[in-house]
């Protein structure tokens, strides 16, 4: 995951979301934002990070799961189109999708199990990044390619810098 190296490899979440900025995505949890990562050291839980990307803007959390939570993803994804990947260190993951605030797909990217009831649409793509069967072949990469091209938002030059963050409590 050469893209996402600023990302934990262990535990951490990723959402996606389409057309905001990352002050507007933060805003839209109702939370205080912060601008860049001056306060970054000072939590020890809740912080999430937002960065600008291509397309949108990418939220992550070391080892958090605010990315997962409907509560959450409802706001976020008020008007367009998120996607989060979650892992943590016992390598339980998920992958979410909501469009306008619903919820679209949900499976876990590393046992994705049963596609029957997909849509047409999602399946050809988990197939080809090989996120199908009793087993993913594609792993956490691929779920982040997935995310990549639901929402049309990619990682760019400038992910490195976080440009704005808050801290929710959950």
């Amino acid at each position: 995951m050469s893209d996402y190296d600023w990302l934990d490899d262990d535990a951490f979440c990723a959402t996606f979301v389409r057309g905001l900025t990352p002050h507007e995505a933060l805003a839209r949890l109702a939370i205080e934002v912060f601008d860049g990562d001056d306060e970054e050291g000072e939590f020890d839980e809740g912080l999430i990070s937002a960065r600008l990307a291509e397309g949108g803007a990418i939220l992550s959390e070391w080892n958090g799961f605010a990315g997962t939570l409907d509560e959450v993803l409802r706001p976020l994804s008020a008007g367009t189109v998120t996607a989060s990947v979650f892992v943590n260190v016992n390598m339980v993951a998920s992958f979410e999708h909501y469009v306008d605030s619903r919820r679209i797909l949900s499976f876990d990217p590393l046992f994705p199990r049963d596609e029957d009831g997909i849509a047409e649409d999602y399946l050809a793509d988990r197939v080809e990044l090989g996120l199908v069967g009793d087993k993913s072949e594609g792993g956490l990469a691929a779920a982040m390619l997935l995310a990549e091209r639901i929402t049309e938002v990619r990682p760019n030059a400038s992910n490195d810098v976080v440009a704005a963050h808050g801290v929710l409590d959950y």
